[in-house]
């Protein structure tokens, strides 16, 4: 019975160490699925309205409301700008005939890889920006991918009370 137990401990120390550098290394995030759980998306032209009106908004400015100092120079603000820009135009094209959350966590997934090049605090203000868009065409979370991709870890996992 020791035997036993000693080989699922090795086993559960493997799993937990393959894990963190999974996620130590940004590979966690290249394996994580958007796909799952799909669900279908009512994309209305209200929706595609609001997508609009969130891209023509000027970005990555001061931020009181999450303590964001907007970004340190001009050109840096307008590059992240116009990586949330990119998401909300890619998403006002390819929602209309697929309107599927797997098509939004998709789509930020692929933005998300050009992201890396900002700092931290324009990283977490990119997440505000996604949460909206979320919000706008009715994706309730997701599936810890933001998570994944900010902190190379679903802390949300864990978190859940």
């Amino acid at each position: 019975m020791g035997s036993n137990f000693m080989k699922v401990l090795a086993a559960m120390i493997a799993i937990a160490a393959l894990v963190l550098v999974l996620g130590l290394s940004g590979a966690l995030f290249f394996l994580w699925p958007t796909s799952f759980p799909d669900q279908s998306l009512r994309i209305t032209p209200e929706v595609l309205a609001e997508l609009q009106a969130l891209k023509d908004e000027r970005k990555f400015g001061r931020d009181e409301s999450t303590f964001y100092p907007g970004s340190p120079t001009e050109a840096v603000r307008a590059s992240a700008q116009a990586s949330v820009d990119a998401i909300i135009q890619s998403l006002v094209t390819e929602l209309p005939p697929h309107p599927r959350r797997s098509v939004v966590l998709a789509t930020f997934k692929r933005a998300l890889i050009g992201m890396e090049q900002h700092d931290s605090e324009e990283r977490d203000q990119a997440l505000v920006y996604l949460h909206r868009i979320m919000s706008i065409v009715g994706v309730d979370n997701s599936g810890e991918l933001l998570n994944v991709w900010r902190y190379g870890f679903p802390y949300g996992w864990f978190l859940r009370t």
